[in-house]
């Protein structure tokens, strides 16, 4: 899965607070956007890249995402965009079974961390309330035509 938790910190004073994560090496970034899902959809996903890389930073509140690892089919190269059509058949797990293809992590602004997901990875956002999520990407929009690959939740 090569996912990575990049720690962050938290510094408060009388002038307010300071979130940052110094050891995130920036330089692969090509873009940037923020996600805050709606009340009546707090999902979003499931969400797939072959080449892109994201990481994902908390502004507000709390989000859940949960990485699973392309299955056998899917790191072939053959195209699977119509055989993948629920979660519930398990696309996208290795033949072996789920052990090590499976993540859950929970970002917190009050609690500064980076996530890493590179390519050839699931994942799959859930927030909370007001959530809202800072997501970097190493690829400018249209870069890699076809490279967006969705299933249901």
């Amino acid at each position: 899965m090569n996912t990575d938790l990049i720690q962050g910190g938290r510094y408060a004073d009388a002038r307010g607070v300071l979130r940052f994560c110094n050891d995130f090496d920036m330089s692969a970034v090509k873009r940037f956007y923020t996600i805050a899902n709606s009340a009546e959809q707090p999902v979003r996903g499931w969400i797939g890249h072959k080449k892109e890389t994201k990481w994902f930073f908390p502004v507000r509140g709390r989000t859940v995402i949960e990485v699973e690892r392309f299955g056998q089919d899917l790191q072939d190269g053959q195209d699977f965009r119509f055989r993948v059509s629920s979660s519930k058949c398990r696309v996208g797990i290795d033949a072996e079974g789920a052990k090590g293809s499976y993540a859950r992590f929970i970002l917190n602004a009050n609690e500064p961390k980076v996530l890493k997901v590179p390519p050839g990875n699931w994942f799959k956002i859930v927030q909370d309330g007001d959530a809202e999520i800072m997501v970097f990407s190493d690829c400018r929009v249209g870069e890699f035509e076809g490279d967006d690959f969705r299933r249901e939740l």
